[in-house]
């Protein structure tokens, strides 16, 4: 009976001790720095696609608070605080720091390449395009690392999810010191331009 009673309490005891493991917490973005007070937390699972997740980052960002993104894995929660403009940009990104999902698939732009890319490709894209430097930046070292996420609105989210836990995984091998920010923007379908009719004026 007592060797019973022994077991049971060990059982119990490494049960409990399990239970009370805190996840780790890893901050991505440069508003990680302000006050969390202010942040509203958006689980990518909680959204139908694309659309209805960037719209939500805009309202939440455009109304005084900071939008969260949380993946929540195992062991570890990672916070992403994606960056958002209410206004327009001033600062056009090169490119190589696009990353555009169409129909399930990943793609980007690498020295003019535009290809398919896999998931085992984050670590050198990472290393060499994401790199970020102000056009005024005399000492031509990365002032952070830039990705910017694009896709159509019904784009679904699985995959974006993967992408981005995958690629705050490759961040976190690199110990870099630098911030790693994410914009989420729409990729909107190429609009040729109105037909010139005669007196070379364009139409309406």
């Amino acid at each position: 009976m007592k060797l019973y009673f022994i077991k049971y309490l060990i059982f119990f005891l490494v049960f409990a001790s399990c239970e009370k493991q805190v996840k780790g917490i890893k901050n991505y973005g440069i508003e990680k720095r302000l006050n969390d007070n202010l942040s509203v937390s958006l689980k990518i699972s909680e959204f139908n696609d694309y659309g209805t997740l960037i719209d939500r980052i805009h309202e939440i960002k455009c109304n005084d608070s900071l939008p969260k993104i949380i993946i929540d894995s195992k062991n570890l929660i990672r916070n992403i605080y994606p960056i958002e403009h209410c206004e327009p940009i001033l600062f056009s990104p090169k490119s190589k720091h696009y990353v555009t999902f169409v129909n399930g698939k990943l793609y980007h732009d690498s020295n003019n390449n535009y290809r398919e890319i896999g998931m085992d490709s984050l670590t050198w894209i990472l290393a060499n395009d994401f790199t970020y430097y102000r056009s005024n930046n005399a000492s031509n070292k990365p002032e952070s690392y830039l990705v910017i996420v694009e896709s159509s609105r019904n784009e679904n989210l699985k995959l974006i999810e993967k992408f981005l836990t995958n690629l705050t995984q490759e961040f976190d091998k690199l110990n870099s010191k630098l911030e790693l920010n994410i914009l989420f923007w729409e990729d909107l379908p190429y609009l040729p331009p109105p037909p010139v009719t005669e007196n070379g004026r364009q139409t309406e």
